[in-house]
């Protein structure tokens, strides 16, 4: 029997504007307690004003560039739950948007996101359990070597992508086959959405699991990483005023996927993986 996705977010999608989409969205995050807590998320957000929300959900005030990234920190959404909200503050305030858009133009992406969010749901129902593809960080290789959803990639398309030897391939493959993930037809693998939430990122202690065993894995291939000249990897430490790291940290999650978005090609010819971990 599939497992049933969770659906608390989902009417999230119907949301016109900024305000409605964050009231909703504290609802479902303290649904369990009974009552929204303006004060807790707020010192959660790292606001010092305690009426700020208040008065921003009343419409007796508006965001700026710093609280919008706050929220969206605090908030703990997926990713295009977080482009949404940020296209609904942008339809109250444009001068927000990191680039000029027309509302026609953001109508058009809001509808984007809808589809995209409705097919990953559609393909995660499919899936038996999505923790068990957790515990196989390599299957991840294999389903981003997998091609666009209409082409597909035969097993020696995969192999060469995902630069993996054939029978650990064929292994992964299987694997995703029986967890209802992908599917195949006269020689050819398919996924069912070209982007799945494995982790469902909400879940803590799946990405902690993770985390450990990609580090684990590059613990292990750290010299070969190190003297591979094609990687470019450095290490910082610098200092910053503590209000500023919501904002720091949102930004630099942005950039991430803005490169990410712009280069990523399902019928691209190889795999690239990219781990990034933030400590304070």
């Amino acid at each position: 029997m599939n497992m049933p996705v969770d659906t608390a977010y989902s009417d999230l999608l119907e949301m016109q504007d900024a305000r409605a989409f964050l009231k909703r969205a504290l609802e479902v995050r303290y649904r369990k307690k009974g009552k929204i807590n303006l004060a807790d998320f707020s010192r959660r957000a790292g606001f010092s004003s305690r009426s700020f929300l208040s008065e921003y959900l009343a419409g007796k005030k508006g965001l700026s560039r710093e609280s919008v990234g706050q929220l969206k920190t605090a908030l703990k959404l997926p990713k295009p739950y977080l482009d949404l909200f940020s296209l609904l503050v942008g339809k109250d305030q444009p001068e927000l948007l990191s680039r000029k858009l027309t509302l026609e133009d953001i109508d058009k992406q809001v509808g984007s996101i809808k589809v995209s969010v409705a097919r990953q749901t559609e393909a995660l129902s499919q899936i038996k359990d999505p923790s068990r593809l957790i515990s196989k960080p390599t299957l991840f290789r294999v389903f981003a070597a997998l091609g666009t959803e209409e082409e597909g990639a035969s097993l020696h398309e995969i192999a060469t992508r995902a630069n993996m030897p054939l029978e650990n391939v064929h292994e992964s493959l299987q694997f995703l086959l029986n967890e209802g993930a992908i599917t195949t037809q006269n020689g050819r693998y398919y996924v069912r959405s070209s982007q799945i939430d494995f982790l469902k990122l909400s879940d803590s202690a799946s990405l902690a699991d993770l985390t450990r065993t990609l580090c684990s894995q590059i613990r292990t291939d750290a010299n070969e990483i190190a003297a591979d000249s094609k990687n470019y990897l450095f290490y910082t430490a610098f200092s910053l005023q503590s209000h500023q790291l919501p904002e720091f940290k949102e930004k630099l999650r942005d950039a991430i996927f803005g490169v990410l978005d712009q280069y990523q090609d399902d019928r691209g010819d190889c795999v690239h993986e990219v781990f990034l971990c933030s400590r304070t």
